[in-house]
């Protein structure tokens, strides 16, 4: 049987025992830092995600909304141009009726009870008046207040000649038949002109 006894002072053999593998602990301590390290970045790296995510979240909610109101611009547009068209086929249909009507009202406030029309032909710009009358005197009088009115500028030429006509009591009476030619205003621009007059003093 062997015994090994330590016969090296107290003091040494604490020192031994007390000595520090430094390699180990500067494994460790690196493993700890790695450790720390990798545990921030993950946490880092979740968090970026997390708020990446909610933000892509929040930029698609945008564009969904975004296109449901273009969508419903592209309807308003459509509808609205749809309705313009309607507008600028009505004022076409204006344009060409107004003059006509305008002038025909004219013509039957100028008529008096000694004057009777027997064709009325009418083009963009002009009119052609043929009649009777049984004076010439009639005649003057009923296109001069057609001269006054609002719808034409010009008479030309008054032209009247002389007929004798029978009556239904077998009579033979004396008449004055007479046409002319009547330019007439261009009613849209005047009525241009004159939205564009009052538009100007409402802005003044």
């Amino acid at each position: 049987m062997t015994v090994k006894v330590d016969l090296r002072p107290q003091g040494l053999k604490l020192a031994e025992r007390k000595k520090v593998d430094l390699p180990r602990v500067v494994a460790l301590a690196l493993l700890s830092v790695f450790v720390v390290t990798s545990s921030f970045t993950v946490a880092y790296g979740l968090f970026i995600l997390r708020d990446l995510e909610s933000q892509r979240q929040l930029l698609q909610e945008s564009v969904d909304r975004l296109a449901s109101e273009n969508k419903g611009l592209d309807g308003y547009i459509a509808e609205n141009k749809k309705r313009l068209d309607q507008y600028e086929k009505a004022l076409s249909m204006l344009k060409q009726e107004l003059p006509s009507i305008e002038f025909l009202f004219a013509t039957i406030v100028s008529l008096s009870d000694d004057v009777w029309l027997s064709q009325v032909r009418q083009v963009p710009g002009r009119a052609d008046v043929e009649g009777y009358a049984f004076a010439e005197n009639d005649v003057a009088a009923f296109a001069l207040k057609l001269l006054n009115s609002s719808v034409v500028n010009a008479i030309s030429p008054l032209v009247t000649t002389k007929e004798t006509k029978r009556t239904k009591g077998e009579q033979e009476s004396s008449l004055v038949k007479f046409s002319f030619s009547c330019e007439l205003k261009d009613f849209m621009s005047t009525h241009d002109v004159v939205e564009g007059v009052e538009k100007d003093e409402i802005k003044r």
